[in-house]
């Protein structure tokens, strides 16, 4: 015959493990959720364009100058979402063009325009004067700085992201985490404003 005491313990056990017991479901359930999202078996509905970077890398902690060697305060004076391309003292070919994207879809957010800005790192200490030139004349409002190599490459070390790779640029958020990247297939026009306009439905989703 069972006591009142036995009973109790009973309960009191049952109690314990559900105490220990939702706590593993949750996390099993959340980490399911997750893979099933991240190999794109359950979709969400907040689907990107570009691709994500898991987790998002701390930009805004990158050791960046101005182009008179002085240090460069990410963020200020106001925080904005960026569109940066990373290249060397020149810029041409397939790193021009992703400045000529990331300016067309830029200008393309219309009211939105304001609460971004774009950004063109070099991983040399200096930028050449026909790379300065062109920025000055079709690139007028966008901001320049240089940053060592190393700094850059030791904050994707862990990502598995290759920061130069071709027809690419990245996307940070306010807050300064690097989140995002775009790569456009081709150089050709089409391919870049087929790429614009999906860069655009993103990037009009997360100002909203």
């Amino acid at each position: 015959m069972t006591t009142a005491t036995e009973k109790q313990t009973a309960k009191g056990r049952k109690i314990l493990l559900a105490i220990i017991g939702i706590p593993i479901v949750i996390i099993l359930l959340s980490t399911s959720l997750y893979y099933m999202v991240d190999t794109k078996v359950v979709d969400l509905g907040t689907v990107n364009n570009g691709t994500l970077i898991t987790p998002p890398l701390r930009f805004s902690e990158l050791p960046l100058l101005d182009l008179n060697g002085q240090a460069q305060v990410y963020g200020q004076p106001e925080p904005k979402w960026t569109y940066v391309v990373f290249g060397g003292a020149e810029c041409v070919d397939d790193c021009e063009r992703m400045l000529y994207l990331t300016r067309q879809t830029h200008i393309a957010l219309a009211k939105k325009m304001p609460r971004v800005q774009r950004l063109y790192v070099s991983t040399e200490s200096s930028v050449s004067e026909d790379l300065q030139k062109n920025i000055k004349q079709h690139y007028a409002d966008s901001l320049v700085a240089t940053v060592d190599k190393l700094a850059l490459q030791n904050l994707f070390l862990n990502s598995g992201i290759d920061p130069f790779q071709k027809n690419s640029f990245f996307v940070i958020d306010h807050n300064g985490w690097l989140m995002m990247f775009y790569q456009a297939n081709d150089l050709q026009q089409q391919s870049l404003n087929s790429l614009g306009k999906l860069v655009l439905k993103d990037m009009r989703r997360l100002l909203k």
